[in-house]
């Protein structure tokens, strides 16, 4: 039996139908949140080129077309940032929250991270709840200078916190995973105090000295795959060409945790074993401590420095965390994240495709009504289609462009919709994303952009009110994080609220995983629920193993772990977001507890293209009237 797949001119549904789809969609999110449901259009970032990834369709523009591709292909000139014109304030607290109105109490529009600085009024606006006084910043908003914030541009913390993520890249920071639990020192340790703090500390050591080249080994990942301006992958670039600079084989420990080099000196504020500046995590502790919570294993951290110690403290490496604190690099793992990464879609390379899910897939012959496997398909291979399928024995078989057939049991398939919605009609920028293909695709108006592979939720097409399963329906980009932390039930402090807000962020404390019943059972409950069963009316819960208050009634470092600055974070629904998963490679495999996961290259592709852009210097965005309303995310089956 033979049929179409929907191509680049599908067919549509009538025009009540889709509307009477789009309120009743439109509907159910606005009960959830108004600013969700902005019906503003979405605005295309300045430095957007008009017909990003098209090129041109006659061969009499194939020379433009070419140089078009040339040009992009070269990373835009960054502007100079921060502007030397105009005074600044810089940001002293790990987080700042920025306000509408000089007052604390009025609407939060994003936050700043430490080290950020920003262009400021030459004058405050007032001093209501903050005697330093409410500078407007740019591009708007309030912060309060004081325990948070900065005129002094010299302030240590300033100094100390570094450049800041780097935007240009696939992952913001350098990325290491925990092997074993450590403290999270405050300075440079001596060799007591390490072997106080950390058990059985010598043999670990004489361990690591062994093992070391084998351990800390990496492969070529995220930042090793060459990007243009708008993170998309430069064609003809192979994985670790990355010109003058140097790929992840080719840099030393001591850069892979964040450093300049190997032997980068102790930081300034770190010098004669002493801290020069306050803590500034969300642990906090007495001025004399030593360490500031630990970390346990399978925790993923963030870096932006590293240096080697002498004998006074065991000659071991410390990585720097995003909250200054020190990590020893023993007992860490650097990471370099996934190297895969979808298409940018145009002219020569467009919808219906398919990605190759499966590592056994072969291609197919048919003839008659017989099936017979061919060639096997290298895994996550691009597969262009024809539009024609058939189906055998209840299995559906897509055609290719080169005259192949695939099996659906193999590839997640990308095609333009049956229907367009109203926002395609509209012109305006969108993403589609399918659970049970696994697939995301970018578009501007009815003109499809980029494509790539996902990990939606385990429990597939589930109620998510109950499960693991991905929230389904048409929402609009909430707010936007260039990173934040999560647990390893993919929960946050950002994100987890029925109106949800970019804000500065709490501590966010995972309860204990409950490991009863099969694993199709566990993968059905919801993360976050209380491991007491709910009490009947007058009567007290009866707690199980496992309740109990965080660092009081149970102990510090139980339960789930933290993913430090998970990035290009991207809340589109109340604990639901598009974000860079750098802690796993199975795209295009049902993972999540609920988020859409993307490769780092894919995430952060998405987080540049997406409206409304943040601001520079600015860390996170609530969307709506002030900054932008959100880019729209349609999530289906």
């Amino acid at each position: 039996m033979g049929g179409l797949l929907s191509s680049g001119k599908p067919r549509r549904a009538p025009r009540s139908t889709r509307a009477a789809c789009l309120v009743l969609r439109l509907a159910r999110l606005a009960a959830l949140s108004a600013a969700a449901c902005g019906a503003g259009g979405c605005k295309k970032p300045a430095d957007a080129p008009a017909d990003a990834g098209a090129l041109a369709g006659d061969a009499g523009a194939e020379a433009a077309a070419a140089a078009e591709a040339a040009r992009r292909a070269e990373p835009a000139p960054a502007a100079a940032w921060p502007p030397s014109d105009k005074p600044l304030l810089g940001v002293t607290a790990f987080v700042a929250t920025v306000y509408k109105e000089p007052r604390d109490t009025s609407k939060k529009l994003g936050y700043l991270r430490v080290g950020s600085r920003v262009p400021r009024a030459a004058e405050p606006a007032g001093t209501a709840g903050c005697p330093g006084g409410w500078y407007a910043i740019e591009p708007r908003g309030f912060l309060c200078v004081g325990e948070d914030a900065t005129l002094d541009l010299d302030d240590p913390i300033l100094k100390a916190a570094g450049p800041g993520p780097n935007l240009r890249s696939a992952l913001p920071y350098r990325y290491a995973f925990v092997r074993a639990v450590l403290p999270l020192y405050l300075r440079v340790p001596t060799a007591e105090e390490q072997r106080k703090s950390e058990f059985k500390l010598d043999e670990h050591l004489a361990w690591f000295e062994e093992n070391k080249a084998t351990v800390q080994r990496v492969d070529l990942g995220a930042n090793d795959v060459p990007i243009d301006a708008r993170g998309v992958p430069l064609p003809g670039k192979r994985i670790g060409e990355l010109g003058l600079g140097k790929n992840s084989l080719e840099l030393g420990e001591g850069a892979l945790l964040g450093g300049e080099g190997e032997n980068d000196p102790i930081p300034f504020w770190l010098e004669g074993g002493k801290r020069l500046i306050r803590n500034i995590s969300d642990f906090k502790v007495p001025d004399y401590a030593v360490f500031a919570d630990r970390a346990r294993r399978f925790t993923g951290l963030s870096l932006i420095g590293s240096f080697p110690t002498g004998p006074e403290s065991l000659n071991r490496r410390f990585a720097i965390t995003t909250d200054l604190r020190l990590a020893p690099a023993t007992k860490i793992k650097p990471d370099t994240g996934s190297p895969w990464h979808g298409v940018e879609l145009n002219d020569e390379l467009t919808l219906p495709l398919a990605f190759v899910r499966a590592r056994s897939a072969r291609d197919v012959e048919i003839a008659g009504d017989k099936a017979t496997p061919g060639k096997e398909l290298p895994f996550r291979e691009v597969l262009p289609l024809t539009g024609r399928m058939r189906r055998l024995e209840g299995v559906k078989y897509y055609r290719t462009k080169d005259q192949r057939y695939v099996s659906q049991l193999d590839v997640g398939l990308a095609v333009a919709p049956s229907a367009w919605p109203a926002v395609a009609e509209k012109g305006e920028k969108w993403i589609e994303v399918s659970i049970t293909q696994q697939t995301l695709v970018l578009w501007e108006g009815k003109r499809p952009v980029y494509a790539t592979l996902v990990s939606t939720g385990q429990a597939g097409v589930a109620d998510p009110k109950t499960t693991t399963a991905t929230v389904r329906g048409v929402f609009r980009i909430r707010n936007k994080h260039i990173t934040a932390t999560m647990d390893s039930n993919e929960s946050s402090s950002v994100g987890g609220r029925p109106e949800t807000t970019a804000e500065a962020p709490s501590a966010s404390r995972g309860a204990k995983p409950d490991k009863g019943g099969s694993s199709k059972e566990r993968s059905k409950k919801k993360p976050g629920a209380s491991a007491a069963e709910k009490p009947e009316a007058g009567q007290k819960a009866v707690p199980r193993k496992g309740d109990g208050e965080y660092g009081v009634t149970r102990r510090r470092g139980e339960g789930t772990y933290a993913l430090k600055d998970v990035p290009y974070i991207q809340y589109f629904a109340s604990g639901y977001a598009l974000h860079a998963a750098y802690w796993h490679d199975v795209f295009g495999t049902p993972r999540s507890h609920g988020c859409i996961n993307l490769a780092p290259i894919d995430a952060h592709r998405v987080f540049l293209w997406t409206d409304p852009p943040v601001p520079p210097g600015w860390h996170a965005i609530n969307t709506g009237e002030e900054l932008g309303e959100g880019t729209t995310i349609i999530v289906h089956e």
